[in-house]
């Protein structure tokens, strides 16, 4: 984020929101889209599988450690 931020020229509001949103599209949705994926494979393939924290573990990578960026 803080990437695309320096990118920035004179864009208003609304078009570094539309511009963020295609980011996320393109990176994260795919990235947690996987995760998801992966997690139904496991639990198809292994008993017991713990799936909330195999969840929880791949979506907490996507955490936001900096607020600054938001």
């Amino acid at each position: 984020m803080t990437v695309y931020q320096s990118s920035l020229g004179d864009e208003d509001e609304d078009e570094q929101i539309a511009g963020f949103e295609k980011i996320l599209d393109i990176m994260v949705n795919p990235a947690i889209d996987m995760c998801m994926r992966e997690n139904e494979e496991k639990k198809r393939l292994r008993l017991g599988w713990d799936e909330p924290v195999f969840v929880i573990n791949c979506l907490s990578y996507f955490e936001v450690r900096d607020p600054t960026c938001l």
